[in-house]
């Protein structure tokens, strides 16, 4: 997840390109992660945590003099844990990873 000090390092970063004279910007920033735990059960349970404040820190970045152009998403696996189930055949299988967003910005 984004936290204060990497805010802050991707900030100075769009500071220093802009002073630099780029004409682009790209960032990647992680703006969900999942996570979860096998059951004493065998079964799979999953949790997701977002980032609320991906809008603020983008706002932040457009504030330095960058204007949003594109977005994406990807899903970025961790890996997965699996366990046998109890009273059924087969697995429970959780994932684990992270949803990373790829922005790009435009010199205002």
């Amino acid at each position: 997840m984004l936290t204060a000090d990497e805010a802050t390092r991707l900030l100075q970063h769009a500071t220093d390109a802009r002073t630099r004279g780029d004409l682009l910007l790209h960032l990647q920033v992680e703006v969900s992660r999942l996570t979860g735990e096998a059951s004493s059960w065998g079964s799979a349970q999953n949790a997701l945590a977002s980032n609320e404040s991906i809008g603020y820190f983008l706002s932040q970045v457009e504030g330095i003099g960058w204007r949003l152009e594109h977005t994406g998403y990807t899903f970025v696996e961790a890996g997965a844990t699996t366990s046998a189930r109890m009273l059924s055949t087969g697995t429970g299988v959780v994932n684990h990873g992270a949803v990373a967003g790829y922005f790009t910005f435009r010199r205002v």
